[in-house]
């Protein structure tokens, strides 16, 4: 099951965005007038057509993008995690899947009011899914014959060149699609006993710089008053009846969007720590988390919302085991890595799952 999930999941979750959801956001009045505010903003004296032509092609773009997206992750999914890397069937198989869904989904769109499937979107579909599996084609066969190296000491750099851009576009949008949601929270965090919505937290960020994480609050106010910064434990008097619902699904740390979108954070990558963070565990007086072994490496890469130690560790286990997987992420991080635990990351929050202190996945 743990293996069909961490194959599958992804491709499902993308196929999952493009009907309803993301057709639904491409073509709603509210992301044409976003699109044509930032159009008017970067060419001032554009015409009212250039702007509507431009607005089609962020449209067709975001379809070629996602259907390519799709049709890789089916390959990587049918291929599997061993043998080699080129296996032409799981090609054609990703292929079918992949073109198959974009009919259906213009079939679908048929039913819709006020809405109707397109040739054209289904050609641009194709051509994004062709893409995608021509380029997956020659990697694989040129990896698999050795023409590409292993992973040497410019893999970190091109990581994180690819890892600014993602959390940029995947943090605005979830910002935009996250906002009823935003809405919901705060009124029950103030409704339980009037205190404030959020509560802001000084962090340890890339390069030792701190900066300020906005979290909604779900402890009681003032819950460090005399104990200062310590890690919450379980059944914790100080979490809220709403605070325990917050932390099971990771809702409270939904805030940390706005971290990331501004560059403090990234999506994944070891967890953000206080700066005079204590950890008690069985030493009653407690012991400074900047004294335990690997501390300071982890400040190579921004800290993320979710990472590798956060899904497949408790959060009682020790920080010197944490901060090996932390480690670990940052010797091996990639783009594809970061969406495998983006992926169990949602799994995680709708099995409600992330205070376990068993595995999580």
């Amino acid at each position: 099951m743990k293996k069909f999930l961490k194959l599958f999941l992804p491709p499902l979750l993308v196929m999952a965005f493009v009907f309803p959801v993301g057709n639904k956001v491409l073509a709603s009045s509210r992301t044409y007038e976003l699109f044509m505010t930032v159009f008017y903003w970067l060419l001032p004296h554009a015409s009212r057509h250039a702007g509507s032509l431009g607005y089609i092609i962020f449209r067709k773009t975001g379809h070629f993008v996602t259907y390519g997206l799709m049709a890789f992750l089916l390959y990587r999914a049918f291929r599997g995690e061993k043998g080699p890397k080129w296996k032409p069937a799981c090609l054609y198989w990703a292929a079918a899947v992949s073109v198959g869904y974009s009919f259906v989904d213009e079939l679908l769109q048929t039913f819709v009011p006020h809405r109707h499937g397109s040739p054209i979107d289904s050609a641009i579909d194709c051509a994004g899914i062709a893409l995608a599996l021509l380029l997956t084609a020659i990697w694989a066969r040129r990896k698999d014959a050795g023409l590409i190296p292993p992973p040497g000491p410019d893999s970190l750099r091109r990581a994180l060149f690819l890892k600014r851009p993602f959390d940029v576009a995947l943090s605005s949008a979830g910002l935009l699609l996250a906002s009823p949601l935003w809405a919901l929270i705060s009124l029950a965090v103030w409704l339980e006993d009037r205190g404030p919505v959020f509560y802001a937290q000084e962090r340890v960020g890339r390069g030792g710089r701190t900066f300020r994480a906005l979290k909604f609050r779900s402890m009681v106010p003032d819950a460090e008053k005399g104990r200062g910064p310590v890690q919450a434990a379980e059944n914790d008097p100080r979490v809220t009846r709403v605070g325990r619902i917050l932390r099971a699904t990771a809702m409270d740390e939904l805030p940390q969007l706005v971290n990331i979108f501004k560059g403090d954070m990234s999506f994944v990558g070891p967890r953000a720590l206080r700066p005079t963070e204590i950890e008690v565990g069985a030493n009653p007086q407690g012991k400074s988390v900047a004294e335990i072994r690997g501390g300071a490496e982890r400040h190579a890469v921004r800290p993320g919302l979710t990472g590798l130690s956060q899904v497949f560790l408790p959060g009682e286990t020790p920080r010197r085991k944490k901060f090996r997987y932390d480690l670990f992420y940052i010797k091996n991080m990639s783009f594809w890595l970061d969406l495998k635990l983006i992926a169990l990351s949602f799994w995680i929050t709708a099995r409600g799952r992330w205070e376990s202190r068993e595995d999580k996945v």
